[in-house]
């Protein structure tokens, strides 16, 4: 019997060793990455306002646009697999068509071209804000479906089939010479660069629709989310209710966002393995999980170099969010990639002491751009030279539109042209700034002083704009009231993340210009004109010749003069002044020796790509961290 049972070990081990080499057995699933991403996102609904500076880099693991931009900038297939132009010669209408790779969504149901139009036709509704809306105004009838005089069924937008979309473009474009087929056909190419923008990813209309109806955010419960990446969210584990005191507090602060491998993911579940196309099983992004553990007076632990002491102790093996003292730590081991978003600070220019272009321009001047990037944030970011940040594409993907455009803005502060242009004008304003839902939460349940770079950041603008004679104010806003206080305006000062995700400056540029805000819009008067209709950005900014210029950069069909135009409307940007750029943001990682490259670094936008990811030795790993969560919640 002891020989039996020998020899059965001895083939168990075996058995175990050689799954250990291969690929996964039937009963596996895979790995379990640990990993610290981004702060808590507010919502993951691609389609709206985004609060967080890095939420891009979830949205890229769960869901897939149209197409997307390679490291050398080049637009190449995602969830479309090849585009065409076709003129359509009975109706005189120039049209584009987008094919569709074979993918399912996150339930098993089919990725069809209907999902594209209806995410499109959401943006452009009248109902919703989205900052997104402007990319999608060369379609035919969106300018009129967004101001809600148009109807949905007037928007150019068709499936042919499944798998095949098809967009006509705005009759306001094109003639229909010759040489406006030429001009068209081009033109398909930089509206594939616009469409490679996870904000314009498709969407399930049964699924929003549901939630909306139940005034619920279908996006902000993993239980309410299907997505078509090769990730999907399996939960979302966040204490959202307000404590009032520390006894309401259980003791237990499990809070994570779990991503687990798609298993429908242009997999055929007949014949494919599960993990052809994603190799992780899953991707824990942990955040205030057993934080009290570690440390009995939290006080002066922020998230971040919470974070940054499970990854040196090995329980995390990607950190992906520093502050200035984690990164200065990490320093000689960090990665670092450029992306396309930046930080802002928005003027509200119905503001009693902003009124004046000149006096937000004075507040813009007086900025320390240089000491906010190196001492305040710290963290690899880039001093603002102007509104669109470095490696938006110019004419097209060889030319950078900041380095055509030079620079708008000094990097150092220069007080005394600030005060040559305010001519002794003083007043008192507020600034408004982000508390993220993590550190928001944890203020929530213990009385923590969280470091918070948004707010670190107004209070150093704060100082620069009280010596200039200014009564300054700070107030930070939890993510509810920070969306609240943008869409209603009420604010004089606010910072703000510019979320754009487009190597096209229109998309930075055309929400300021009246009509392609993105705003909602209510349609009380049936005699009012489309610009009465249209509410201005949140900034209130409200300038013809800008609006012009941005109306003649949309019909612009060459793209050497519509870069023209759209250098001019950043400098008639910068003179209106009702926003300023403070810094461009950079993509910094770290990765534990436990992870085996398979990390893709090549996006544009300075997404990472997970699907190819490895842990060395994931099957003890996962067994280990099996066994301490149990040991942490052993009623579950």
């Amino acid at each position: 019997m002891k020989k039996f049972i020998s020899l059965m070990l001895c083939l168990l081990f075996c058995v175990g060793a050689l799954a250990g080499c291969g690929g996964l057995d039937e009963e596996e699933k895979g790995a379990n990455i640990r990993v610290y991403l981004t702060d808590y996102p507010y919502t993951l609904d691609p389609a709206v306002i985004q609060v967080n500076s890095d939420v891009e880099q979830i949205l890229s693991l769960i869901f897939e646009p149209l197409t997307t931009i390679d490291e050398d900038g080049k637009v190449i297939p995602c969830l479309a697999t090849e585009w065409y132009y076709k003129y359509d010669e009975i109706y005189q209408l120039h049209k584009m068509y987008f094919e569709l790779k074979d993918t399912k969504w996150s339930d098993n149901r089919t990725v069809t071209a209907d999902d594209v139009i209806y995410a499109w036709r959401r943006i452009l509704s009248p109902e919703i804000d989205s900052p997104y809306a402007s990319l999608l105004y060369a379609i035919n009838g969106a300018r009129d479906v967004k101001s809600g005089v148009g109807t949905i069924d007037d928007l150019g937008l068709a499936a042919v089939d499944d798998t095949l979309l098809e967009v006509t473009f705005s009759t306001d474009l094109f003639g229909t010479e010759e040489a406006d087929q030429l001009a068209a056909a081009e033109y398909c190419q930089l509206f594939a660069e616009q469409v490679a923008n996870v904000h314009l990813a498709p969407s399930r209309e049964d699924i929003v629709t549901r939630y909306e109806k139940a005034g619920e955010d279908w996006a902000g419960n993993a239980a309410n989310i299907v997505c078509n990446g090769p990730f999907r969210v399996q939960s979302m584990d966040m204490p959202r209710e307000k404590r009032e005191n520390e006894e309401d507090f259980s003791g237990k602060f499990a809070c994570k966002l779990v991503l687990e491998r798609n298993a429908y993911y242009m997999r055929d579940a007949e014949e494919d393995a599960l993990d052809k196309y994603v190799l992780p099983y899953r991707i824990t992004c942990y955040y205030m999980e057993g934080q009290y553990e570690y440390y009995e007076d939290a006080t002066d632990q922020t998230q971040k170099f919470f974070q940054a002491k499970r990854y040196i102790d090995g329980e995390l093996y990607f950190l992906s969010s520093f502050e200035k003292e984690t990164y200065e730590y990490f320093k000689e081991d960090i990665e670092t990639q450029q992306t396309l978003n930046g930080y802002a600070f928005y003027f509200n220019t119905a503001s009693e002491a902003l009124k004046d272009a000149n006096v937000r321009k004075a507040l813009s001047l007086a900025l320390d751009r240089n000491d906010i990037t190196a001492n305040v944030t710290g963290t690899g970011e880039v001093p603002a030279t102007g509104y669109v940040p470095t490696g938006v594409f110019d004419v097209d993907y060889k030319s950078d539109f900041r380095e055509v455009g030079g620079n708008l803005y000094n990097t150092a502060a220069d007080p005394d042209g600030a005060k040559a242009l305010l001519s002794g004008k003083k007043g008192s304003f507020t600034i408004k700034y982000l508390v993220p839902q993590n550190d928001y939460t944890v203020k929530t349940y213990r009385k923590i002083n969280y470091a918070n770079v948004y707010e670190n950041v107004a209070k150093a603008a704060a100082e620069s704009w009280k010596k200039l004679g200014f009564d300054v104010t700070c107030e930070g806003l939890d993510p509810t009231e920070y969306v609240e206080a943008l869409t209603t305006r009420n604010y004089d000062v606010i910072g703000v993340n510019i979320l754009s995700g487009s190597v096209d400056a229109f998309g930075y540029l055309a929400p300021f210009a009246k009509e392609y805000s993105g705003t909602s819009v209510v349609v009380d008067n049936a005699t009012a004109t489309l610009e009465e209709i249209f509410n201005p950005h949140y900034t209130n900014i409200d300038d013809a010749d800008y609006s012009n210029l941005i109306t003649s950069a949309l019909k612009a069909t060459n793209r050497a003069d519509r870069a023209k135009l759209l250098h001019d409307a950043e400098a008639k940007l910068v003179e209106l002044c009702p926003a300023t750029m403070v810094f461009w943001y950079s993509r910094s990682f770290v990765a534990n020796d436990k992870m085996i490259d398979g990390y893709d670094t090549d996006s544009y936008f300075g997404y990472i790509d997970f699907t190819e990811l490895e842990l060395d030795d994931w099957r003890d790993v996962n067994a280990s961290e099996d066994a301490v969560s149990i040991a942490r919640n052993p009623e579950e």
